[in-house]
């Protein structure tokens, strides 16, 4: 009975000082062409466009974009990746910097590309499937971290978008005494995986 007693006062020290996670993952689909037409989509290559984000969002562009990657290297490691960073050397490397930014904004998730932008991409990128994110939420709300991110997955031979998803997190770091939101790095992780498990 001791042993337990001290087993469990040991239990409950550690949470006190160390503390635990808790952030729930609520991301989901929102879009799947009726009929995906490629059967083993983690076979394909996929071209991972730099990370886009709006008003403050954007200064917490860069570490989401290398978290999202590093999952998404784990997490399909079947697919041949080329990464933000490859892809937009290539863009510059072609001279199509300001042709980017245009399809960047173009392309936002309120708004719709032009065929020629597609086409210049899918020359440049030298592959079919490109995959577009944006960070659109950091915030603490009712003293939870809360992180969204949107992808957009295209066909750009086609000029199609076939599949369009959220990934989102919300959660605190629990110490007893405060209770404060989640670290930024640990959300961003939870809402990348969310997204790509949705991904076809």
């Amino acid at each position: 009975m001791i042993k337990i007693k001290s087993v469990l006062s040991l239990f409950l020290w550690g949470m006190l000082f160390s503390g635990c996670v808790g952030i729930d993952d609520l991301s989901h689909e929102n879009y799947r062409k009726g009929i995906l037409y490629i059967r083993d989509f983690s076979n394909e290559t996929l071209a991972v466009l730099p990370m886009v984000a709006r008003g403050e969002s954007r200064r917490y562009v860069q570490p989401a974009e290398a978290i999202f990657f590093k999952a998404l290297t784990e997490m399909r490691q079947s697919m041949r990746l080329i990464s933000p960073e490859e892809n937009l050397a290539k863009i510059r490397m072609e001279g199509l910097d300001s042709d980017f930014e245009r399809f960047q904004q173009e392309t936002s998730f309120k708004k719709v590309s032009k065929e020629k932008d597609l086409a210049d991409l899918r020359k440049t990128l030298e592959t079919r499937f490109v995959l577009q994110t944006e960070l659109q939420q950091v915030e603490t709300i009712e003293g939870a971290t809360h992180i969204r991110l949107q992808g957009r997955l295209w066909d750009i031979e086609l000029g199609d978008i076939i599949w369009e998803g959220t990934g989102e997190a919300r959660g605190y770091l629990f110490l007893f005494f405060p209770r404060v939101p989640a670290s930024f790095e640990k959300a961003v992780e939870v809402a990348s995986r969310g997204l790509i498990r949705k991904l076809p």
